[in-house]
Formats: structure tokens, sequence, C-alpha cells
């Protein structure tokens, strides 16, 4: 077709919003292929300027430095435009849901997720919104609910419900993954995580200091929190390093 014929329809734009830029790429590698014509934004606040014209899907991830993907969701909807927008996040349970609801977003997917997770949760939101905007009957299948990640039953399984948490990675002794949820890590931070604990347990010991409890690393808005865990690591990417206690708290409970 002539992308210059007035009559060649226009490709289906997606918007990311996600302040990752390994995230929006990654989106992007998913995304293009279909045929989606995606654009990007590192803010919530940068997505509202970037409206025009207007994407046929918004894909947000709720936790953002600035602006939240709910707060996002809730100012469409109060400019009632007809945008679907799925939200994104590492924990997903029934407040998150319920929140997201609330604001007026079509469902929330878990991080991280595969091809095959997404493109089925996102496709019928938007057939519904196109079919509305030309006038025609929304899809049947547009009723349909939002495909979740199937529930987490590693030994990490628990730590999902920890406020703050954003994701973990558990390795054993070798620097090899037992479990992870939430936002990826690079394949090779295993090597990092017990060289840092490492380091910090033998400086304790020097300072006679006692055991190590954990060492907390902050980029930006975020930290990683890096504890000795049974013969491993447990790498924790908290929100704030307040939300450390919790997370101390919840592995005493699974060493007790």
């Amino acid at each position: 077709m002539n992308p210059s014929d007035p009559h060649t329809p226009a490709p289906t734009t997606i918007l990311v919003v996600d302040d990752s830029v390994s995230v929006r790429k990654a989106l992007e590698r998913i995304l293009a292929p279909q045929g989606y014509a995606v654009r990007m934004a590192d803010s919530a606040e940068n997505a509202l300027l970037a409206l025009e014209p207007l994407p046929d899907m918004i894909l947000a991830d709720i936790l953002m430095p600035g602006m939240s993907g709910l707060e996002l969701a809730r100012i469409l909807g109060d400019r009632q435009l007809n945008i679907p927008v799925m939200l994104m996040s590492g924990i997903v349970d029934d407040v998150t849901q319920r929140d997201a609801h609330a604001a007026g977003a079509c469902g929330v997917l878990r991080k991280p997720f595969t091809p095959t997770e997404l493109l089925p949760a996102i496709e019928p939101h938007l057939q519904a919104a196109l079919a509305q905007r030309q006038g025609a009957p929304a899809p049947q299948a547009a009723a349909a609910p939002v495909p979740v990640t199937p529930a987490h039953s590693g030994p990490l399984a628990s730590l999902r419900a920890v406020p703050g948490v954003l994701g973990a990675v558990l390795y054993d002794a070798d620097g090899e993954r037992q479990d992870e949820f939430g936002a990826a890590l690079p394949e090779s931070f295993g090597m990092y995580a017990r060289f840092l604990v490492t380091v910090a347990a033998t400086a304790g010991f020097h300072l006679n200091r006692g055991d190590l409890s954990g060492v907390q690393v902050t980029y930006g808005q975020q930290t990683l929190l890096l504890t000795p865990y049974r013969d491993g690591q447990l790498v924790t990417l908290l929100a704030a390093a307040s939300d450390a206690a919790a997370v101390h708290g919840w592995q005493g409970a699974q060493l007790n």
C-alpha cells in the first residue's frame, strides 16, 4: 500500500510510558514487529505532552518518579479521552487491581511478562476502542478479563506482597538464579551480588560489627538491597530505602 494514499489506514499507535529505557526498548521490540507504531515517554508528565496525535492505547508503568501511572489514567479519564490505558507493575494484588480500576485503567500487567502474555492482554481493548471510535460494535473479546501472570509459587512468592518491593532475585552460593519476579536484573548480576555481600561481610568481621544484615545501594529513585540468604544472596529492588526494614522482617520470618 502507498503510505501517502489518504485511504491507507494509519497504523495503530501505542504510547509506552516507563522511566526505564530498557523496558521501553523491550516493549518496542515486542510491539513493532506486530505492526504497531510505538511512541515512548519516560514519565507520565511527558506522556501528557505527547498525546497529539492521540495514541490508540497507552502502556504505562504504575510506579515512576513524579506522577504515577494511576494518576496518568485518572487525568486521561477526567479529560474524557477515549484511550485505553493498560498499567504495568511488579506487584499485582487485589489492592493494585482495585486502584487501577478506580483510576479508569483497563487492566494491570505483572512485570516481567512475555510477548505471549502481553499481546492477548492488550489486543481486545485496542479492538474495542478502535471499534467504538468508528461506530462499530465492540468485539466480544473485549469483555474478556485481562490475563494475569500465574501466581508465583517459588521461595519468593510471599515477598511479592511486601510493601515497597518492586522485584527480587534469589541466587545460590554459585551465583545461579533460584527464583525471581518483577523488574529484571542482568544475567551477570549474581556475580556482583556475591562480591558485594562478601566484601561487606568481611568488613563487618574486621570491624567487629557482627553478622551482615544487608547492603543498600541507591540508584536515582530506587534502592537495591543485597542480603545474605541461606547459602546465597537475595537482591531486592525497593521503591525507597525505607522499605528495607519490611524486607528484613520478611527474611527473618522465612529463616525462623
